[in-house]
């Protein structure tokens, strides 16, 4: 059995970017899925609970039907891989593999065992936040609550799923809700060969690529509205970590070093987010890390951890402390505000590896204010190449 996978892109005034104009057909047979690069020539810090991570995934993939397994795996070369992740809600661009909602309780289960496998505790928890959030704002739009409706973009594809329970609409087919986020796999999963797993639906988008010891989550993607919320007796505040330390790494700054870590420009949102994969600035702005005091530094790896601790521990530990030891060539900058109140507070990590974008954006709930951030390795995106 064969498949054919068609990604559209269509950039729409949703108020939120991350949306290229592209196409591609893709054709694979579940039998033979070309992978990448040997995983021996891939060089990284390792820690990867790869073993873990496969187990799971071929659990899940053993609870599909054979039309199911086409729609789900991918080449690992396939290029849909950079086109279907977004932070638009589902309904805008078509998503790679599998909607949650269309799987029965057994599949959604193992479906997110492999998500548990791949990430902390702590980022696990995060994801299930997220989904939460979509959950409320599907509740409160088709309530006609809390949360405005959204406006109908044009240009946006007829049919596809409708809104039914938990998974509200703002109209003309665009739906929130945690049923409408999708899973698939890039190569066949194996402790051997390069696969990746991407799994995402609007506010998160994760592409977390495995060659055997080595394990990269570039890019993520990551993003709530409401920053705060109360859903079925239970409060949230998904991202708190990383509001929180990314604003204590920048308000550390000093008024002198403030003003030599401002960026050029002002942006409305994620300068490489969905769609936009590059080329990365070949000028870092901001001030060196390296220059920063003791204390300052120990600030801005708080912020690093909050997105790599995402990743399982032992991989995450590892990568950080790469990460951290590339501090005399990575630059923190800002743009706009530094106060998690203000719409207009960008943030940027630019490291020779790593890469992080803090960026508020506007929203219907009080303070008017949410997030989208975006987490990139410079040397492992989307897996090695």
């Amino acid at each position: 059995m064969r498949r054919t996978m068609t990604a559209l892109a269509i950039c729409v005034s949703l108020g939120v970017t991350g949306c290229s104009a592209a196409e591609s057909t893709s054709s694979s047979s579940t039998a033979a899925l070309t992978t990448g690069r040997n995983v021996s020539s891939v060089k990284g810090p390792g820690g990867a609970n790869t073993a873990q991570v496969v187990a799971a995934a071929n659990a899940f993939l053993a609870t599909l039907s054979d039309e199911q397994k086409d729609t789900a795996l991918y080449d690992f070369g396939d290029e849909v891989k950079k086109s279907g992740w977004t932070n638009f809600p589902d309904g805008v661009i078509q998503r790679n593999g599998l909607m949650m909602g269309d799987l029965t309780d057994e599949q959604q289960a193992a479906a997110m065992k492999v998500m548990e496998a791949a990430l902390s505790k702590k980022g696990y928890e995060e994801l299930v936040e997220i989904r939460e959030a979509d959950d409320y704002l599907a509740a409160a739009e088709d309530a006609g609550g809390t949360a405005s409706p959204r406006p109908t973009p044009t240009g946006i594809p007829s049919g596809g799923p409708t809104g039914g329970p938990g998974g509200g609409t703002g109209g003309g087919g665009v739906h929130f809700g945690s049923q409408y986020y999708y899973l698939s796999f890039f190569g066949q999963p194996s402790k051997n060969g390069q696969f990746m797993v991407q799994f995402g639906g609007h506010h998160a988008a994760y592409n977390i690529t495995y060659a055997g010891k080595n394990v990269s989550i570039s890019p993520t993607l990551t993003g709530v509205e409401p920053m705060r919320f109360d859903w079925e007796e239970k409060f949230y505040q998904p991202l708190e970590d990383k509001r929180s330390s990314t604003m204590a790494a920048v308000q550390s700054l000093t008024e002198s070093q403030l003003a030599a870590a401002e960026i050029d420009g002002s942006f409305d949102d994620l300068l490489l987010g969905p769609g936009n994969d590059g080329p990365f600035p070949t000028e870092p702005e901001g001030v060196l890390v390296s220059s920063l005091s003791k204390k300052q530094r120990a600030k801005v790896t708080a912020m690093l951890a909050a997105w790599v601790d995402d990743l399982d521990e032992k991989a995450a530990a590892r990568l950080l402390a790469k990460y951290v030891s590339e501090y005399d060539k990575t630059y923190i900058g800002w743009s706009g505000g530094t106060t998690i109140n203000d719409v207009n507070t960008y943030v940027r990590l630019d490291g020779p590896s790593a890469w992080i974008e803090f960026s508020n954006q506007s929203a219907d709930e009080e303070p008017g204010v949410h997030q989208h951030t975006i987490f990139r390795d410079e040397t492992a995106d989307y897996g090695w190449n």
